[in-house]
This record gives C-alpha cells, structure tokens and sequence, in this order.
C-alpha cells in the first residue's frame, strides 16, 4: 500500500426544496434528477435520506434512487408559475484520495452536481422512470473548502426551452480520513519526503518530528472541520426560536489537538504511534458523524433554515454579479456626446484579456450557464447623467487650473438616496504642494482641525478595490477606502440644498485622512490555493497545535484577484472608471415592496414575437420578488413588423389603453422595455393621442439595441448590404424607416419626424443598452448620441441628424426629473461563429443571454422600476 491510498470523505446532503413553471411549455409529468460527478479516482455512492415521513400529494410519486442518481417526486404541471413543493432529500458519500504530503488541495477535487429534467406526455402517472424523457441538464460546480465545507440553498434555471427553476439545499462536509494501517508513517519515514520538511520550520530528525506533522495535517483539518460545522450548528440555531434549539456541547479543537499531540510525543514505537494516530482520526470522525446527523435532523426540510441560506447565498452571489461592471459619470448637458475613449471596444477587450477576468472568485454553488463562468462572464460599462457638473468649493478660493492638476476627481451615484458624489483622491506630495502654494491655509486648517463634511450623510470611495468600512474620526458619517498607501481623500458632497432642491449644487470639501494599517479586511470564500498547514517557529507543541487551527480556521483572502482589481482600475485605459458599488442598495433589491401596480409594456422587434422579452421579464421580477409588476407581452403589431411604424405604434397604443381599462386596479406607473425595431414602435405610440393622458405616469424605458436614429452612419457594410437586399425583397415599409430611405430629404423621413416631437423627456428615467460587438444596430444609434463620423459631416445629411440628436436629448436634458443612463455591454461570445461575425450574436443576447439578464438586473437595472 502506498500514500495514495490515504483516503478522505466528504458527506453532502441535497435537498429538493421546490420546482417552479416559470414558462415551461410542455405539461404533464415532470421529474428531476440529481447525479453528483467527481474526478474519476473519486467513489461515490447515493443514499435516500428520510428523517421524517415523506410528505407527498396525490398529484407525487415516491422518490427514489436509480444508477446512484437520486430520483425526485414525479409531479404534474398542469398551470402556468405553479410551484410544486418537494420534499426529497438524499445523502451522498464522497471518497477522494488524499496526500499527505500536499493535504489541503487533494482534498479539493472539482465536484459538480448534475440535475437532469424529465418529462412524459402522459394523461396518467408514468409507473417507472423509463416512461419519461429527458429535456435538460444544468451543471452545478461545487466550490468549497475542506474545513468549511459547503451550506447553501440556491435556486437555478433550467434553459430557455425548458424555463423552470429549481431551488434546492446543499450541506457538505469533511467526515472521515481513512489510511491504511501500520503503512502510513513508516512509509513516510522510509522515503524521507522532501515535501513535508517543507511544511514545517525545522527538518525531519527521527520519526517524532515525522508523527507530529502528519498529526497535525490530518487531525488539525478534521478537527477544524469539526469546529466549524458547530459553528454553524450554532449560528442557524440563533435563527430558531428558542424551543427548537438544541444544546451543543462546548469543544475547543486547540485543547483536542494539543491532547493528540502531546500523546502522540510520548510513544516510543513508530507502529505504536501509527495506532495512535489511526485511532485519534477514528475518535475526531465518530464525533463528526454524532455531530452531522444531530445537524441534519434539526434542520433538514426546514423551510426557515432553507429561506436563511437562501439570502446568505444571494448575498455572496451579488458581489460576484458587481464584478466586470463599471461606472463613469458625466455632466448632463454632454449626454448627446460621443465619448470615443469610453466607448471604444478597446476597453471592453482590455478588461477581458486582463488578469483581474480570469482570477474572479467563483461562488459556492456555480452554474455556468446562469452565473457565468471565468470566460462568460459579459462586461458592462455604465454611464451616467444624472447631476450637474463640478463646481468649485465656494468656501475654498482655488484658481481652477490648480484645482484641476491637484485633484482627480470620481463621482459616485447613490442609487437610494438618488444623489451623485463626487470623490477627490489626493497623494501626500500633492497635499504638501498644496501647503506651498496657495492652498497651504486652508488644507493645513481642515488637516489640523479635521473639517467633516457639514452636509454629508455619506460617501462611497473606491480605489480600485472593494470598499471595507471604516469611521470617520469625529464624523457621523462612514466613509469607505481599501488603498494600501496612506493618502488622504477629499469628499464632495453635491446633495442639494434641501429647501429649494432647484437651486445650484454647492459641494462642500473635507479633507478625511485615511491609512492602510488600521484597514478592515472583508471576508471572502476561501480559496483553493495551497498555504503551509504548519505555522513557523512554533516552539511547542501547544503553540503548534494554536497557530495550526488558527491558519486552517481563517478565511484565505484572494491576493491575487485583489490585487488584479487594482492593477486593473489604476490603469491608464480605466482612468476615468471606477468599479461599481451600491452595495446597500443592491441589498435592498429583494426586499424592496412595492404595493402600488406598476404596468411593465414589452415591445418585440422586426419579425419578433410576443414571448420574444420573455426572459427580460422573467429575470425583472426575479430582482424585485415584492414589487407588484404587470407585464403586457403585445402581440398587438405582431402578424406584420414591415408596416408603417407608426401604425404599429398606433397598434400597440390601442392594446396598452385595453389592458388599462381592464385592469381590475389602476396602474400607478407606466414602463416600456423595447428591442430593436420595438422601441421606435414605442416612441411612436407615445405620441399617439390615446396615451396622452397617462403621460404623467411615464416612469421608465428600457432601450435594448434600438435604432433610435437610424441606420446612418453605420459602420457594417455587410448589415447595410443586407439591409438594402431585404428592402428588395420584402418592400416592407418598417426597413425603409429603419434606413432612413423613405423620403429623399432626410428631414422627411419618419425617424427624423418621430424625434421633433419626442415624449422621452416625460420618463423618470431613460435607460439605453447597447454594445459594439452588435453590427446590426449603430453603437451610437442605440445610444442616441453624436458619433464621430457625425462630428465631420457638415453636409446637409450631417446637420440634420445633429438637429435629430439634439431633440431627443435636449428636452431630457432640460427636465431635472428626467435621468438618462447607458450601458456598453461586451458579451462573451463564441468566436467565430457566423452571428457573431455579422452581430446578429450581441443584438439578440440582450433578450435570451440569462447570464447577462441575471446580473443586469441583479445589480443595477432593477433600481429602474422600483
């Protein structure tokens, strides 16, 4: 027998909780199967697991188990968003070989769970699971850590042809380590391995010091593990009312293995030693298995545990949805400019080909398909209007040249209190400069004095990093930094004056010191990078056996991925970026509730469908579960998209009156979402006279990929050439408007036309997606802005559809009520691909990409329709 025989299991239970039919289309019998997959070395075997009597309704067949997959109850689905509440629970055991010599990362094997939809078009229950056929897989990675283990619940979606969610409870722990006897340490001592010398501070001298280090490896990680599954015994228990909880025995696992340790210096022989050993691993595992089922009886099927784990797994799956996304600001009146340095596609393969995409953390629980992986994960670039430019300090007299070369300024946007920040990041040469020059009184009185912001209530400050919280010295405020160089930061607070919110911003500046010694680290998931067990110059074995649960206990923060952050942010091409953070608003997201109802209109594009938006709307009320949303899918325009646009707006300006007047409870709000050729059928409907009553009640529209200026100044000869053939062959009027070729004077064409009298600026908010990588519709088309080409066209052609930019965006401009938001998305495409060469590609994966919708809408766009 060899060291590879040395063997560790991990226990991991799963829970089918609930299956929901978000918009299957198929019903009948339905089933879910659950396979757990691990390297090929690995054993695992699947065990139903019944700590109660399983709670099935007429409508259930018995789960069971097949081929070491775990069979759920077979349902039947018979109504639209019906949830059907499982109650399946099954136990699998995980074998993996491990090696001592480099413990930590061969217990760490990738391991996934594979779910499986069945389906049977059947009148009366299927007898045997062969009677169904399957439908879908979605792969779950496992992402985990040998101490801490896993304790989840997460709901996922099946694909698009098969849209239902599964929400489902995951708890896995470190059991056992088995080695086989009497080989282990002689074995180890025979061959006098380099490796384990170095895991410790001093060499291998005799086999006292080889017992100790293979102890400590072995019992330390399953002693940690022990630990930590009582920490979490506890901290769910604290969520129970009293009655439910159960008394857990204090254990320290310091104390444990300075027991085993000091046992273990004490004998003499090394196949007595052996026995030792083996029967401490032995001891630590039968409480471990004590300790597991105590911990699954008490929370297995628990509805208010699985609704804890839930928020715990979103919570951690929302900061990883922040990642790849961006913001940058920009005064108002500049919204209808073209930024090239912004928006070229540079940036966006930039960020992809950068370190900091490929060392982003994976979550717990990790499906590709829905979060993304490290090479799908889309890049989204936000930017915003939505305050008045920088002012100077009225209090400072600063020349504004000086003020320029001191100060680099960010600004950030509050998403709940719906007010900008500007931050103003100053190095210690500037701020000495500055106490040379003209600045020298007034920043040595803020220094000495510790100014604080009189109008603040709070600020966000990034550089570069995640924000950690800190105290401002003598401030009610909380102020935010991660730097590694002590500097000191300058915060502008632009809130207006609360008595008269039309008058000029007055920003009031702050000089807030900070230093990176008494810096807070956030905590992060562990990862998998190995780290030495043994900690150095212990010199006994107690402080040997403190310092080893220390390390292995403590979270393992991702250096490399922090530090990718910083290089990335600090780089030239990202000077005028930031990374995005509304954490507490985002937080918020879930809980927000909306009584009043809220009617959502979706608009499809040029031969689209009424269920063409589907997606968007699923994943919409997915980010806000407690807002009242009435979707209206038109299907109004839907048998002819060549027709006049503005007959179709006309159309759909009828269906959206309809379902007002038969709405059973008057809408208080009224939102768009459009695609493509849907959103000038949008516009279009807005000045229809049908909806000129409702015009207070505008609050937002969602622009994806429309071609709100046309096609002019395309980019694509391959789309334009394709443009002109279907105008050819299909001689509908709709792509005639499109191209702007329905008239010979560009001035009497429909798109100019629809823009004279544009009702956008009656919107709280306008929000404009759109991406380069889409070659069907002009970037800065979809994003009604002036693009460069424009910029050096003074022909006729030129001036008018500058004139065209200039209606749409001036009356937003001129409503302070009206905020306008755009956002660059790179999607990660597969290269290659012919509808990735012509765009076809980026210009529908706004509607059927679920891992662009999810962390859309997850992290910023749900903040449109609250």
């Amino acid at each position: 027998m060899g060291l590879d025989e040395l063997r560790v299991r991990y226990s991991l239970v799963l829970e089918l909780n609930r299956f929901t039919n978000v918009h299957l289309f198929e019903k009948g019998f339905y089933q879910v199967r659950a396979t757990v997959l691990g390297p090929p070395n690995a054993a695992v075997i699947c065990e139903s697991l019944q700590l109660d009597e399983q709670d099935c309704t007429a409508q259930e067949l018995s789960p069971g188990i097949q081929d070491n997959t775990a069979i759920s109850s077979t349902f039947k689905v018979i109504m639209k968003k019906a949830v059907i509440k499982l109650r399946n629970a099954f136990i699998f055991s995980v074998d993996i070989p491990g090696d001592v010599c480099n413990f930590i990362r061969s217990c760490t094997v990738p391991i996934t769970i594979q779910f499986q939809l069945y389906h049977a078009k059947l009148i009366s229950r299927p007898k045997n699971p062969d009677s169904l056929e399957h439908c879908t897989t979605l792969l779950v990675n496992l992402n985990y850590s040998p101490v801490y283990g896993l304790h989840y619940c997460k709901e996922d979606m099946f694909e698009y042809m098969y849209m239902a969610q599964i929400r489902y409870t995951v708890h896995m722990v470190m059991v056992d380590i088995d080695n086989p006897p009497h080989t282990l340490l002689s074995q180890c001592w025979d061959s006098n391995l380099p490796v384990l010398s170095v895991l410790v501070d001093v060499g291998i001298h005799d086999y006292k010091d080889m017992i100790l280090n293979v102890a400590t490896v072995l019992c330390g990680t399953l002693l940690s593990a022990y630990d930590f599954l009582k920490s979490t015994f506890s901290n769910l228990q604290d969520t129970l009312p009293s009655e439910y909880r159960h008394e857990l025995k204090p254990a320290d696992a310091v104390d444990a293995l300075q027991t085993i340790l000091t046992s273990l210096s004490e004998i003499e022989s090394i196949d007595d030693a052996q026995d030792q050993l083996i029967h401490d691993l032995k001891s630590i595992s039968r409480s471990i298995h004590i300790l597991w089922f105590e911990f699954l009886e008490c929370f297995i099927h628990s509805k208010h545990i699985q609704q804890v784990l839930l928020e715990r797994f979103r919570a951690v799956q929302l900061e990883r949805q922040k990642e790849a996304c961006f913001t940058q600001s920009h005064p108002k009146e500049k919204s209808g400019d073209y930024k090239s340095s912004t928006l070229s596609s540079s940036v966006g393969n930039f960020i992809r080909g950068s370190r900091y995409m490929t060392t982003i953390p994976p979550l717990p629980l990790q499906a590709d398909d829905n979060d993304g992986g490290a090479t799908s994960i889309p890049i989204i670039i936000e930017d915003l209007y939505n305050w008045e430019p920088y002012t100077d300090n009225p209090n400072i007299s600063v020349p504004k040249d000086i003020l320029d070369k001191a100060m680099r300024e960010k600004k950030v946007w509050d998403p709940i209190m719906r007010r900008p920040h500007i931050v103003v990041q100053l190095d210690d040469n500037i701020i000495k400069a500055w106490r040379d020059s003209q600045l020298s009184e007034a920043l040595s009185d803020s220094l000495e004095d510790e100014i604080e912001l009189t109008r603040a209530r709070s600020a966000v400050v990034m550089n570069g990093d995640r924000p950690t919280r800190t105290s401002g010295s003598g401030s009610n405020s909380t102020f935010y930094t991660t730097t590694e160089e002590t500097h000191n930061l300058l915060l502008v607070d632009l809130e207006p004056s609360a008595r008269n919110p039309n008058l000029p911003i007055q920003p009031t500046i702050t000089i807030q010191p900070t230093s990176s010694t008494d810096r807070p680290t956030r905590p992060r998931p562990p990862n998998f990078t190995e780290v030495s067990l043994i900690p150095e110059n212990h010199k006994t074995i107690n402080d040997l056996a403190r310092k080893t649960i220390r390390l292995l206990k403590s979270e393992v923060t991702h250096v490399n991925f922090e530090q990718a952050r910083r290089d990335l942010i600090g780089s030239s091409l990202m000077e005028s970026m930031y990374f995005l953070t509304d954490t507490e608003g985002s937080r918020m997201m879930a809980t927000t509730y909306s009584p009043s109802p809220h009617l959502v209109v979706c608009a499809h594009g040029l031969e689209g469908a009424s269920n063409d938006l589907r997606q968007v709307r699923i994943f919409l009320q997915a980010a806000l579960p407690k807002s009242d949303l009435h979707f209206l899918m038109s299907d109004a325009y839907m048998e002819d998209t060549y027709q006049d646009i503005k007959e179709m707006g006309r159309l759909l300006a009828d269906d959206i009156v309809q379902t007002i007047i038969c709405s059973p409870k008057p809408y208080e709000r009224i939102s768009f979402i459009g695609h493509s050729l849907g959103t000038l059928v949008v516009r279009a409907a807005l000045q229809d006279p049908l909806l000129e009553r409702y015009t207070s009640k505008f609050h937002t529209f969602l622009s994806l990929s429309g071609p709100h200026l046309g096609m002019m100044y395309s980019p694509s000869y391959l789309v334009n050439g394709g443009l002109w053939l279907m105008q050819r062959l299909k001689a509908g009027k709709s792509l005639q408007q499109i191209a702007m070729k329905d008239s010979s004077d560009i001035k009497q064409t429909y798109v100019y036309k629809l823009s004279c009298n544009d009702k956008l600026h009656h919107f709280t908010n306008i929000v404009l997606v759109s991406s380069q990588q889409d070659r069907y519709v002009p970037f800065h088309s979809a994003r009604i802005e002036i693009c460069n080409d424009a910029k050096r066209d003074y022909s006729y052609n030129g001036h008018v559809y500058r004139e065209m930019v200039h209606n749409i965006v001036q009356p937003m401009i001129d409503n302070p009520n009206c905020s306008i938001s755009r956002y660059s998305i790179q999607y990660a495409l597969e290269q290659g691909s012919a509808n990735s060469m012509i765009g076809r590609a980026a210009h529908i994966a706004c509607l059927d990409s679920e891992v662009f919708l999810n962390k859309f809408f997850s992290v910023m766009g749900w903040k449109f329709f609250v």
